[in-house]
């Protein structure tokens, strides 16, 4: 059940350790990813977000059975992502239901690209746009795995069809140049000021890849971002920016975001509601 317009969303910054060969990239269990997910099912228990997000290759099946009952009542937690024989598939928990939507657009440096289907955008819409498409209390959502939000999601944003009645996107990642995904979600939200980017990376310990810096892009209140960037929350100049994490810290974020329906940037509207509310960013151990 929506409360009060409003949606909650928190996001996972773990450290993980992969390990990548000519067909898998391997996620390493240790002592400190064990850590790191007790922390973090602490939070969603706690905080009981409509959406969890955690990163690309996060994902342990040892935790099935707490992520299904934790996503029942209508929550959705999003893995991104694990490999099923050679292809990066991204689990999503839904209605304490697992569903696995194939990456279909690998990075250069996943073994899956060496058997990837090359996609132009708009044959990506046409075709597979549909499997990323989800309901959160009653609010659509794009889970667009990485480099799918890199490719896709500009021309999603100014698809007047596609982003009539969207929320936003849910960005599960790990990449190698987020200075590059943070220039293209300021593209994104110049031409979209009603919807929401979640973009959540891991933060780099052993590979090329995962560098951290994960963060939220989309509506945001005037006064509550002056008031955010005085308590450091948002480092990005960006109208659209609203909250950055560490590019070094095993972290995660939380707060509730208004549906477009009850945004006005300046209040002054008779359906004016403040957002985002209750902004947490903190360092998960």
């Amino acid at each position: 059940m929506l409360k009060n317009n409003y949606l909650s969303v928190a996001q996972f910054q773990l450290r993980l350790e992969i390990v990548c060969d000519s067909k898998n990239d391997t996620l390493t269990l240790t002592d400190e990813y064990y850590n790191q997910m007790d922390a973090s099912i602490n939070v969603i228990k706690k905080l009981k977000p409509d959406i969890s997000i955690f990163p690309e290759m996060s994902y342990n099946s040892k935790y099935n059975d707490i992520f299904r009952k934790l996503s029942e009542s209508g929550k959705m937690i999003v893995f991104g992502s694990t490999y099923v024989d050679g292809i990066n598939k991204t689990i999503i928990y839904l209605n304490g239901k697992q569903k696995q939507v194939v990456k279909r657009y690998p990075c250069g440096s996943e073994p899956m690209i060496r058997i990837c289907e090359k996609l132009d955008v708009n044959d990506f819409i046409t075709r597979f746009l549909k499997e990323h498409e989800f309901y959160v209390s009653s609010q659509k959502v794009y889970v667009l795995n990485c480099l799918e939000y890199y490719q896709a999601a500009y021309m999603i944003a100014r698809n007047r069809e596609l982003v009539s009645d969207l929320f936003g996107f849910i960005v599960p990642c790990s990449n190698s140049n987020p200075v590059v995904f943070l220039e293209e979600s300021k593209a994104i939200h110049n031409h979209n000021e009603s919807i929401y980017s979640f973009v959540t990376n891991r933060v780099k310990e052993i590979g090329e890849s995962g560098y951290g810096s994960s963060y939220v892009f989309g509506p945001i209140q005037y006064h509550e971002k002056d008031w955010l960037k005085e308590e450091g929350i948002i480092s990005e100049e960006h109208n659209a920016s609203i909250l950055t994490m560490s590019s070094k810290d095993a972290s995660y974020s939380y707060g509730r975001y208004a549906t477009k329906e009850t945004i006005s940037r300046f209040g002054r509207s008779d359906l004016y509601t403040n957002t985002p509310k209750d902004i947490i960013v903190k360092n998960l151990i």
